[in-house]
């Protein structure tokens, strides 16, 4: 098994793990944004109940997501380490 290839595969996948979480995080932030705007809109709730319900719905979602991002990232320079030490043996 050829350490150097097995790293460029992990680092490929990882790459796509990496767009993935921050691609979801615009997608939670944008979300999040527009639903403030609806909530906000409306004469029974005023802006800081609009503010904590739509940060409240969203929190879960970003903390996926950047635990989805970390972990592409994490992948990454594991996959930067292996290569390295396969080159020094």
């Amino acid at each position: 098994m050829d350490i150097g290839t097995e790293a460029r595969r992990l680092a490929a996948l990882a790459t796509y793990f990496v767009w993935v979480g921050w691609f979801f995080v615009i997608y939670a932030l944008v979300a999040g944004v527009f639903w403030f705007i609806d909530l906000a809109s409306r004469e029974t709730i005023n802006w800081l109940q609009a503010l904590g319900a739509s940060a409240a719905a969203v929190g879960g979602p970003i903390f996926l997501a950047l635990l989805v991002a970390g972990l592409g990232h994490t992948m990454r320079l594991f996959a930067l380490f292996a290569a390295n030490q396969a080159r020094e043996n």
